[in-house]
């Protein structure tokens, strides 16, 4: 199996104690003392201070920063100390000697120490360090800066791009030596053997990685390999079986999110306290349940995930789960190389645009993954994620930016990751506030690159990687093959060979020693068959420096002509060549070498150019015998820049031609360039052939141009000033030759259409020529070329994938270049999306089944849905994909599958869909009621029915219907009547009571019946009353009502309405209506009124059966013109807030006559920011001017506003200017307590509580760190709104340590520090020896306390008593040592020495020394003493004071306790309800000098009961009791 290192002390790396050399260090430097802030370090360099003087300490300690590039960082500090300290400033890496940046400062007013970095860069971004120190000691803080950097750095990208292009060929094939294997230290395997490794891996994997895997690790043989693995499965399984009971859903690691990987499973074990052992690599590494720690375990219930934080390389391996000794599970972690050449940048948008961030990797991803404000983005309404074809360019598009868009992306791919901004400016136009904006069609971001270039020579880096890969794999085989072909038939070579040698002027010979490296020496070597020369190689080489070699053999020329020259070009000593060697025995070149390159070829990259620059180096040689100073330039290598634009080598076949210098003082004029102006007035220049005339004076008034004074530009570039005696020469204008008037434009084109590429010259005369890919194209290539006039087009009839590319038109030395990208989306043939569209009717229970056949390239995301739903493959549906037709089969089909059907054909070209109907015929289901009653008389009643909510997919036929007279068991069947859902029964008697059944009947069937109720007939069925009239409108000769339908209408239809009215004040109601003609309408414009009086009204609904009652009146309204509606309220503001409510207060709006109207009310609206709806805060007006908002979500926006109201309707709204945040004045966090303990002792076994109080707004996070580092979870923490508690029910010693509450909101943060000591009575000393140094002295020496090493505040004090004194008398104190030395030692008297050990708990029981001296002899006294008898001080166990009762509200503190006696102290027990409570940690009990004590901290309901104490001990037992209720 894979052995695991077992580790005994199971701590994190770093966190055991110091070394004894640190030690010793520790001891050298000073004493290290902690400070009262958190993160400070102090050494003290002397062991005691001179009295009032003290080291020095932070007060206030610098903070760490993330700021943005280009910003003010500051650092502030505040120190104490006596003298006053010294304070320096610091940084872990680089220095800080730029006083521009770094500038340091001192504020004498408040004694603060500052440190400002001006415009922080990514340079800065460092640990910065604080020190304070003074001649006692220092103090050292340290803060750290993080900077984000913002924009694309085009400098820092391009030299990323060049560090990886820029590896030498050489090296990074002996980079790719460096395979993977078994290491030195390994022991080496057998042939045929497996690595362990591969089980552990394969034994956790899924079946579809077996091949993987396999391969991987060089396992062929699979069915052994299965045999083996299945043998080893069950042994496993066995051992498994001790521990757990089931372990399933294993999910291998994966990295999940930034910077974080993980892998999980479920597990069910059968002792709960199993240990559970990690492993990497075979060695165990610590876990923690804490999720901001490396590793770290999380339980969910069975499920166990395990977590990696801040990857690194270093992290990739095996992990593996143990449970004691048996192994669970194993995955294993492999990191990937990608990285960033092109970062996401800080993007700008405006509201309502579009955002979009761009990214180039150096190695294809399929996906990577986007974050916005720490959530996962997904692809959908909001988000766009789109990856290029060659997966190296990833972008997201943020669609309609808004203010909640606005903050931190990042991208993450693999392990590396990259962030920037993405701001959102709002719209500066105050008019618009809380209105919606129109959507924006433009779009902001990018990185202004040439992505897609930068990745296509990305991926021609790769490519070549990868082939030299290739080919250094395949020379290295090809040399193990030859290496083990001549060890079989020759014997191995001596120990020396020589080297190889040129024939020439000079010669020189080299050895090869045995590790591979040439030596040269003088001599020659004839070389033989043609001038080749062989030289004999000792030794074996490295792959890497053979691969090497060959490489630069085959880069050399084999020539047989002899010449002379040196080369520094390395060449192999193996290989075959003449010429002449260096110094270091490297073989010369025959003659002058032509680089690689072929001649007149671009460089693509700074790798390449600087590659050839090599090459141009090694080719600088002469022919030989040929005078080396004679430039003739045969041969030679330069680079030139061709009309493209583009870098080129190119040789010169012949010599230089020797330069013409002009002189530039001499006055022919010949080849100069002036400016003149034409005579359209247009400014040009023109170059002279000849040489200027010579002055002539002519008369001034002549037309001849005679004395024109022009400028005129010399040789030398110097503009002056001349006067042309004589007639200008012709002018002799340079033809700027043929230009483009419109270039190529890039095409998209289907696959198998027409494309066209189309540009125009400036000259119709011109021919061009037309090349794809830098390959020129003909007419027989398939494509049409033509030129008509001066536009020239290319045509490609039926466009192939092979047509793509770049095409390039060149003519007259200019070119124009655009790409084609020929795409093939997915399509149908028209004939079988027209067969697919037709709707397919099946019955229920039949299977059918949807085919379409397609084209287009792969891969084809193939998907099918049902009315909008993805169809997945389940018992009923099944999808069948191939490459050209995809096939849907519904088997056991219902009715709920009727709908549309449609396919979606998706890949990198497009989407393509087609839809199509399924209908599933069935039987119909029932009627659907209530039935209505039209008409109910003595001879017939008339009912009506709805149609059923579902036919099944056919049409209605019959209505199928059946009668039952009530208190008769027979069914009379009426038949079938048509379509139509209503009967009238004219069979009837009077004041009988029917029931009916109605089925409904189509083709496909009989429906379910529904049955009526009880129907009499003949009986009067009056309405019920109808609804308040409500008022529409109102004029002075005109009051408009509407009315509702009564809710009962008595069984049969309303036939009309009653309408009443009456004047304020009077008891007459008068009929509006005749009322032998009811009103038909729900509605009615009443004219019979008089302006300026008040009207109420009321309604009758009228049936077969006659009136209702009448309904209730409406409200009062007066006969007059309506109002207009108010203004927009005034002066509206927030008064207060909270997190859950806020108040409002505003004035009344204006008054203007004929526009705006006085307001009689008020209603307020409210909405969240992310919501487009308004809310209503109150259905009824408010009249008063100010309004609380309530239940509203803390820290959420809302937008508020307040509308005015009259009889005239509702005014314009008002808006807050901005929105409200749902919280209070913020508030910095700050403790209230005005006395707060930084120091506390707690003896061990008791527990120790910490409560502050504090006040911060909003809500703060609280947060308890011991020592720096979270608490563990046996320490209980309580939080609410204004206070924090630390608990911790049974104290150790381990507990002791400094304990720092941080409480940080938004406003800023707060800390406070309590140093808790938990200790106990120290043990005594060990044994105490005397020894006397100088007369008149004793030394006492005695062995430490076993709690010294536990215990630092643990000091030791001595007592001395002599023979002539009965008293013990103190001689020291607050010992730190173990020897003290007692002076006055008179000789003659009898000493004794205790020795205690002393904390701050108390003092433990003394060590006793042997005598020391001796008694002078006296006369012996004796004295009778009288016989006492002796006093028996032991009592029983009893209450001084027992229990009260006690009534303590729910949520409060509850506070027993009681006084006890007894002697030896008894044993003391709490119980509630006869239960013991002295094991429980929600309650706090406590025995201090006989006072007992039982504390709740929160009192519920549960804590009810009775409570009961009993002391016990060897002389009796006493037991007290009370009662506690709890007061809601």
């Amino acid at each position: 199996m894979w052995k695991k290192s077992k580790v005994t002390d199971q701590t994190a790396t770093g966190q055991g104690g110091p070394s004894e050399a640190e030690q010793e260090e520790e001891k050298k430097a000073g004493i290290k003392k902690r400070s009262k802030v958190p993160g400070v370090m102090i050494t003290q360099f002397i062991e005691v201070l001179p009295e009032g003087k003290s080291t020095p300490d932070f007060l206030r300690k610098p903070i760490a920063l993330t700021i943005q590039e280009g910003k003010l960082a500051i650092f502030k500090a505040n120190v104490c100390g006596d003298p006053k300290p010294e304070v320096t400033w610091g940084r872990a890496k680089g220095d800080m000697s730029d006083t521009e940046t770094f500038q340091k400062k001192y504020d004498e007013a408040t004694g603060e120490y500052t440190l400002e970095i001006h415009r922080v860069s990514g340079e800065e971004a460092d640990t910065y360090k604080c020190y304070a120190i003074n001649e006692y000691g220092k103090a050292i803080c340290t803060a750290a800066l993080n900077v984000i950097e913002v924009g694309f750095k085009k400098k820092k990208a391009m030299e990323q791009l060049e560090d990886i292009g820029s590896v030498d060929p050489a090296e990074f094939r002996k980079l790719l030596r460096k395979r993977k294997g078994v290491d030195k230290e390994e022991a080496v395997k057998e042939p045929g053997e497996i690595d362990e490794r591969f089980w552990e891996i394969i034994m956790s994997a899924d079946r579809k990685d077996y091949e993987r895997i396999c391969a991987e690790f060089g396992v062929k043989d699979f069915r052994v390999m299965l045999k083996k693995l299945s043998e080893k499965k069950k042994e496993r399984q066995e051992e498994q079986a001790k521990y757990i009971e089931t372990i399933n859903n294993l999910k291998h690691i994966d990295i999940k999110g930034l910077g974080i990987a993980s892998f999980e499973f479920d597990l069910e074990l059968k002792d709960l306290t199993s240990r559970i052992f990690l492993y990497k690599d075979g060695v165990m590494i610590p876990y923690s349940d804490e999720e901001e720690m490396k590793h770290s375990l999380k339980t969910v219930g069975k499920k166990l995930i395990f977590s990696v934080r801040d990857l690194k390389a270093e992290d990739a391996g095996l992990y593996q789960v143990d449970v004691e000794e048996v192994n669970l599970f194993s995955t294993d972690f492999k990191i990937p190389t990608v990285d960033f050449i092109v970062k996401i940048q800080e993007v700008k948008a405006k509201e309502r645009e579009d955002a979009m961030f761009e990214c180039v990797l150096s190695h294809p991803w399929p996906r990577i993954k986007w974050m916005g404000k720490n959530a996962t983005l997904e692809e959908g309404e909001k988000y766009t994620i789109t990856v290029s074809e060659d997966k190296l360019i990833h972008r997201l598009l943020i669609k309609d930016c808004s203010q909640l868009d606005k903050g931190i992306y990042s991208a993450a791919a693999g392990i590396k990751t990259c962030s920037a901004w993405l701001i959102v400016e709002a719209d500066s136009d105050p008019a618009s506030h809380g209105k919606k904006k129109t959507r924006k069609t433009t779009q902001a971001g990018g990185t202004g690159l040439d992505l897609g270039k930068l990745a296509q020579e990305q991926q021609e880096k790769l490519a070549k990687e990868r082939q030299e890969q290739i080919d250094a794999a395949n020379k290295a085989r090809a040399e193990e093959e030859r290496l083990a072909r001549e060890a079989l038939l020759a014997p191995p070579p001596p120990d020396t060979g020589d080297g190889d040698s040129g024939e020439g002027g000079d010669s020189g010979e080299g050895k090869d020693t045995g590790d591979g490296k040439n030596k040269s020496k003088s001599g020659s070597n004839k070389s033989k068959d043609g001038g080749k020369s062989v030289g004999k190689s000792v030794g074996e080489m490295k792959d890497s420096e053979k691969e090497e070699d060959d490489k630069k053999n085959k880069k050399s020329t084999d020539d047989s002509d002899k010449g002379k020259g040196t080369s520094n070009y390395d060449i192999d000593p193996n290989a075959n060549g003449e010429g002449d060697g260096d110094s270091k025995g490297r073989k010369g070149h025959p003659g002058p070498l032509i680089p690689d390159a072929v001649i007149g070829s671009s460089l693509h990259n700074d790798a390449e150019k600087e590659r050839d620059d090599k090459y141009k180096k090694s080719t600088d040689v002469s022919d030989k015998g040929k005078d080396p100073n004679v430039k003739s330039g045969t041969g030679e290598t330069e680079e030139y820049i061709d009309a493209a634009g583009m870098h080129s080598v190119r040789t010169r076949q012949g010599p230089l031609l020797k330069d013409t210098v002009i002189d530039p003082n001499g006055q022919s004029g010949t080849g100069e360039t002036e400016e003149y102006t034409d005579a359209s007035g247009k400014r040009s220049e023109r170059t002279r052939q000849g040489p200027l005339l010579k002055d002539t004076v002519i008369d001034p008034n002549a037309q001849s141009g005679t004395e024109e004074t022009e400028q005129y530009t010399d040789v030398s570039g110097k503009r002056s000033e001349r006067t042309r005696q004589g007639p200008l020469l012709k002018d002799t204008v340079i033809d700027p030759g043929v230009q483009f008037v419109s270039g190529l434009s890039n095409v998209h084109a289907l696959i198998g259409q027409p494309a066209e590429l189309m540009c125009k010259l400036s000259n119709d005369n011109c021919e061009g020529t037309w090349y794809r890919d830098s390959k020129k194209l003909t007419a027989d290539d398939g494509h049409i070329m033509s030129r008509d006039g001066a536009n020239h087009k290319l045509v490609i009839n039926r466009c192939q994938e092979e047509d793509s590319g770049k095409y390039r038109f060149e003519a007259d030395g200019r070119k124009t270049e655009a790409m084609l990208n020929v795409e093939d989306p997915p399509r149908f043939d028209p004939d079988d999306l027209s067969a697919f569209s037709q709707p397919v009717i099946v019955k229920v229970g039949n299977s059918t089944t949807f085919k379409l056949p397609f084209v287009g390239r792969e891969p084809m995301k193939i998907q099918w849905y049902r009315n909008g739903e993805e169809l997945l493959d389940d018992n009923t549906t099944k999808i069948e994909k191939s490459f050209t037709q995809s096939r849907l089969l519904l088997s056991k089909c219902q009715r709920k599958d009727t709908g549309e059907i449609k396919i979606k054909l998706k890949n990198e070209h497009g989407t393509m869909e087609a839809i199509s109907r399924l209908i599933v015929l069935d039987k119909p289901t029932a009627p659907q009621g209530p039935v209505e009653v039209l008409e109910s008389t003595a001879s017939c009643i008339h009912i009506k029915w709805r149609a059923p909510k579902d036919d099944g997919g056919c049409p209605v036929i019959n209505y199928n219907l059946e009668r039952q007279q009530v208190g008769r068991n027979t069914w009379k069947k009426l038949g079938d009547i048509p379509g139509v859902p209503e009967y009238k029964d004219n069979d009837v008697e009077h004041g009988r009571k029917y029931c009916y059944r109605i089925r409904v009947v189509t083709e496909e069937g009989v429906s379910e019946m529904m049955e009526t109720d009880d129907l009499t007939a003949g009986t009067l069925a009056f309405p019920s009353s109808p609804a308040p009239p409500k008022v529409a409108s109102a004029f002075n000769n005109c009051i408009n009502l509407t009315w509702s339908t009564p809710t009962d209408t008595g069984g049969s239809r309303i036939l009309g309405y009653n309408l009443e009215k009456r004047k304020k004040g009077s008891n007459l109601w008068s009929p509006v209506n005749p009322t032998d003609e009811p009103i038909q309408e729900k509605k009615r414009a009443v004219t019979d009124v008089v302006a300026g009086n008040e009207y109420e009204f009321r309604v009758y609904a009228i049936n077969i059966s006659g009136l209702s009652e009448p309904s209730s009146p409406s409200e009062f309204i007066f006969a007059k013109d309506p109002k207009n509606p108010p203004g927009k309220v005034e002066d509206l503001k927030v008064a207060d807030t909270s997190y859950t409510a806020l108040s409002l207060s505003w004035n009344k709006p204006t008054e203007e006559v004929g526009v705006q109207d006085e307001a009689k009310g008020y209603f307020i609206e409210v909405r969240q920011a992310e919501c487009i709806d308004w809310t209503r805060c109150n259905i009824t007006p408010i009249i008063l001017t100010t309004f609380t908002v309530k239940s509203l979500k803390a820290m959420a926006m809302y937008w508020i506003r307040v509308i005015a109201i009259n009889d005239g309707g509702e005014g314009v709204p008002q808006d807050l200017d901005n929105y409200i945040l749902a919280m209070p004045p913020p508030v910095r966090p700050c403790f209230t307590d005005n006395k707060m303990k930084s120091f506390m002792v707690v003896r061990a076994g008791n527990s120790a509580r910490i409560l502050l109080n504090f006040e911060a707004s909003p809500w703060p996070e609280v947060m308890w760190l011991k020592d720096d580092v979270p608490l563990l979870k046996r320490v209980n923490i309580s939080n609410s709104e204004s206070s924090s508690q630390l608990l911790i029910t049974s104290s150790e010693r381990s507990d002791s340590g400094i304990y720092t509450i941080v409480v940080k909101n938004l406003v800023g943060q707060e800390s406070f520090s309590v140093e808790v000591r938990v200790t106990d009575d120290p043990k005594p000393p060990g044994p105490v020896e005397l020894e006397e140094n100088v007369p008149g002295t004793v030394t006492v020496i005695w062995e430490p306390s076993p709690d010294e090493k536990r215990d630092d505040h643990l000091h030791y004090s001595v007592s001395k008593r002599d023979s002539t004194k009965g008293s013990w008398s103190m001689v020291a104190d607050r010992l730190f040592n173990n020897k003290f030395t007692a002076c006055n030692i008179m000789p003659g008297r009898e000493y004794h020495f205790r020795v205690y050990a002393k904390n701050d708990m108390g003092m433990s029981a003394p060590s006793e020394s042997p005598t020391w001296g001796s008694e002078r002899r006296k006369d012996t006294f004796v004295v009778n003493m009288p016989a006492y008898k002796t006093c028996d001080l032991r009592t029983a166990p009893a209450f001084l004071v027992p229990l009260r009762q006690h009534t303590a509200p729910k949520g409060y503190e509850c506070y027993m306790s009681c006084a006890i006696k007894g002697n030896p102290k008894p044993r003391v027990t709490w119980y509630r309800n006869n239960i013991s409570l002295n094991t429980n940690t929600n309650y706090l009990i406590t025995n201090i000098c006989g006072v007992c004590s039982l504390l709740i901290l929160r009192v519920t309901p549960k804590d009810w009961g009775e409570y009961s104490i009993q002391i016990e001990s060897s002389l009796g037992r006493a037991e007290s009791s009370t009662k506690l209720t709890v007061r809601e």
